[in-house]
């Protein structure tokens, strides 16, 4: 990718010039990062416009800090005694830095922004870099065009960092420039995702998200509105975004297809909506057998169970980054805080990749402890082991422990 070569060899220069030729946005190379006085001024100006909204975006942080220290609690070090003497184990250690990449091409999301952060910070990461592409600066004044309620956000959450770019360039320099982060994490879309992919073995990533997914299985004791809205609310994030309904009731489909006509028609995003629906949209009648079969294959980002005995089918789902419940447990709530994280694996990726949580920003480091005598009491073994393999050297060194 010619990007990531031009902020490989250029630096700041080059985010900046590619920032300009993609976004529209021209800014100050002496004050690329959003002071904390205008992260506090946005926070207080929605706590006094629009408390209703602030009180909800803490809640959410509330809810998925919570959760990721529940995380956290379950990680825990290990340590095991040696037949002979001696100890192994392992130990959590946090990464030292982490970039956060937000997206913002169509819209902006306060919500990623916490569900990146606040891992991270759960963990013990001593340096966070959020990043997030700008809107023109005539259309959000401040800060660089960033949406007030990211910025607001970012005050909630105690960040300190906030650079207003995005796209390649902002992942180049996240690996490359200054922060030369350990890893980056989050959303975007496919250009991100490539840029992603060509980082791997100069940083670590989270996962290669693709464009958003979401199989819904259903049967008749669910409400056809709520699953047209279900669907809706997956489709209009972006055209590629792909939104499926299996059933085995015939009638169920045709009720549901009635709801989405209805329902598109009258919609503020009817574009995109029609754009999704029609490339990738479906709805299915398929028994229980090849309902699961499909669940299993296709590994959905998520799967709604909007049936009348979820439990039934949850032995034999695995596949899924995330699973819903119940037809009361929709999507949206997790995409706003209900507590597990909504940065999840796409294009099938689910089956070998879990969500974004607090492990992402930990890794784990192998521990072994010998005293003299445990030492002279393995070498032999080990020498034999070693020579066996005709590594002379491995099996001299354990040797010279006999002789202490």
């Amino acid at each position: 990718m010619a990007i990531l070569g031009d902020v490989r060899r250029e630096g700041l220069p080059a985010v900046l010039a590619w920032t300009e030729r993609l976004d529209g946005v021209r800014l100050d190379p002496g004050a690329l990062r959003i002071p904390a006085s205008a992260l506090e001024a946005a926070r207080t100006d929605l706590d006094r416009s629009r408390p209703e909204l602030m009180a909800a975006l803490r809640q959410l942080i509330a809810n998925v800090r919570r959760f990721a220290e529940g995380q956290r609690t379950c990680l825990r070090d290990l340590e095991l005694p040696l037949p002979g003497g001696g100890t192994v184990g392992e130990r959590w250690c946090p990464l030292q830095t982490a970039g956060v990449y937000i997206p913002g091409g169509r819209a902006f999301y306060p919500s990623t922004l916490a569900m990146t952060v606040i891992p991270a910070q759960v963990a013990g990461v001593s340096r966070i870099v959020g990043v997030t592409p700008p809107k023109a600066a005539a259309t959000l004044p401040g800060a660089s065009g960033v949406d007030p309620l990211v910025l607001a956000c970012a005050a909630e959450l105690g960040l300190t960092e906030l650079y207003p770019f995005g796209g390649a360039q902002a992942l180049g320099w996240l690996a490359y420039g200054e922060p030369a982060v350990d890893l980056v994490a989050g959303p975007g879309n496919r250009f991100v995702a490539e840029a992603k992919r060509q980082l791997i073995g100069t940083c670590g990533i989270d996962a290669l998200a693709g464009p958003t997914e979401l199989l819904v299985i259903a049967d008749g004791s669910a409400d056809p509105a709520w699953l047209a809205e279900d669907l809706l609310a997956q489709a209009e994030h972006d055209p590629d975004a792909a939104a499926v309904l299996v059933s085995a009731d015939a009638d169920l489909l045709r009720a549901v297809e009635q709801e989405l006509e209805a329902r598109v028609a009258a919609s503020p995003r009817r574009d995109i909506l029609e754009q999704s629906l029609g490339a990738h949209g479906r709805l299915v009648r398929a028994d229980r057998e090849l309902a699961t079969a499909l669940a299993q294959a296709w590994a959905p980002e998520h799967l709604e169970l909007c049936v009348a005995d979820p439990d039934a089918w949850l032995p034999f789902l695995t596949t899924a980054g995330a699973v819903f419940i119940g037809s009361a447990s929709a999507e949206a709530f997790g995409d706003y805080g209900a507590g597990p994280n909504h940065v999840l694996p796409t294009d099938r990726s689910a089956r070998f990749t879990s969500p974004l949580g607090v492990a992402t920003f930990l890794k784990r480091q192998s521990l072994l402890r010998l005293s003299g005598a445990d030492a002279a009491a393995m070498a032999p073994w080990v020498q034999q082991l070693a020579e066996a393999e005709g590594l002379t050297h491995h099996g001299r060194s354990a040797a010279l422990r006999l002789h202490r």
